[in-house]
């Protein structure tokens, strides 16, 4: 199982592993490296978007985007009605670049009031560019950050004001 994997490999630098190629028997010694989680420490809930950095699956996917990473919406939310989908990055917001990420974001959509219009320009994984937009919605749907505290391995949930 991967759990006896990760206990014979802790503590250890590197391991030897036994494969098996071309009907062949081959030990490789390969490094170890110390994962925690999926890298995601921080996640912006606006509008109904889950928004975070993206993570290690994606950059294994060779997609060399920078933004806000939308990694999923939730049923009924702006996002959701006006049909902005999950899987791409933000790099806009109301002509502002967002490309330097949460803060940059964050930072863009802190002025913008209730029910207040908003264009986002996208890009998918296959970088096409898609401009969508969407009113705020901030009674239902307020702007929320969720941090992980690594001092005490537990979220913390932080409320935006507009």
């Amino acid at each position: 199982t991967f759990r006896d994997v990760e206990s014979r490999a802790l503590g250890k630098g590197s391991v030897e592993l036994t494969l098996w190629r071309d009907s062949t028997e081959m030990r490789v010694p390969v490094d170890c490296e110390l994962l925690r989680g999926s890298g995601t420490d921080r996640v912006v809930l606006w509008a109904g978007l889950l928004l975070q950095k993206p993570y290690r699956a994606i950059h294994e996917m060779g997609v060399p985007l920078s933004g806000v990473y939308c990694s999923y919406y939730l049923y009924g939310s702006p996002a959701h009605f006006y049909n902005l989908k999950a899987c791409r990055y933000i790099v806009e917001v109301n002509g502002q670049s967002v490309v330097d990420g949460l803060d940059a974001f964050l930072d863009v959509v802190k002025p913008l009031g209730d029910d207040a219009p908003v264009r986002l320009k996208t890009v998918d994984l296959q970088e096409q560019a898609i401009a969508y937009t969407l009113k705020t919605d901030y009674l239902f749907w307020p702007t929320r950050e969720l941090k992980l505290d690594n001092t005490h391995d537990d979220w913390q949930l932080i409320s935006h004001k507009h």
